[in-house]
């Protein structure tokens, strides 16, 4: 199982299709939000009938990251506290980055498993999803880099984990840097 798992596909698609995993393995999937500038933290559950709402958290700037995760959400308060990296919830956490589409760009979807010793239903689901993504019919390989994508006429960029609100900015870097190397 790989620790880090690459893809680059429309989000309603993933999560459509990661949607039939969660089912599967008990896992619940959140998307982190900052509410201020403090870093306040806000989480929002994804419900199967609401997946146009948790899709258009990806066009927010105040969207983080996702996680999935099989850590009972009622201990929220320890969640906005620390974020899903404390000790107890990372056990039971895949990160995920990026998501965003453009008409110019989608950027990639970069999961991680967060804990070294991971318990055993993130780790099955973990294993699941990258099976059940790999299976999509149309899905390729990128043959030199790392990472798994469908067909699109729109430039796949890396996820950009670290800067909040500059979306736009992103976007151009890397699309600029793209262009400087042809």
């Amino acid at each position: 199982m790989a620790i880090y798992f690459n893809i680059s596909m429309p989000v309603m698609d993933f999560l459509t299709e990661s949607h039939k995993t969660m089912l599967r393995h008990g896992v619940k999937l959140y998307a982190e939000i900052f509410v201020d500038a403090q870093g306040e933290r806000q989480y929002s559950a994804f419900e199967s009938k609401e997946i146009e709402l948790f899709a258009s958290y990806f066009d927010d700037t105040a969207y983080n990251s996702f996680f999935f995760s099989c850590y009972p959400i009622q201990d929220i308060k320890r969640l906005n506290e620390f974020g899903y990296f404390f000790d107890v919830a990372s056990s039971d956490s895949i990160e995920v980055n990026g998501g965003r589409e453009t008409d110019k760009s989608r950027e990639l979807i970069q999961m991680r498993m967060i804990s070294k010793n991971p318990n055993k239903q993130i780790q099955s689901f973990y294993r699941a999803l990258q099976r059940d993504l790999k299976k999509i019919s149309g899905l390729q390989k990128h043959p030199q880099k790392n990472y798994f994508y469908l067909p699109t006429e729109k430039i796949i960029i890396p996820a950009n984990s670290h800067s909040q609100h500059t979306r736009d900015n992103w976007e151009d870097f890397c699309l600029s840097r793209m262009e400087s190397v042809k």
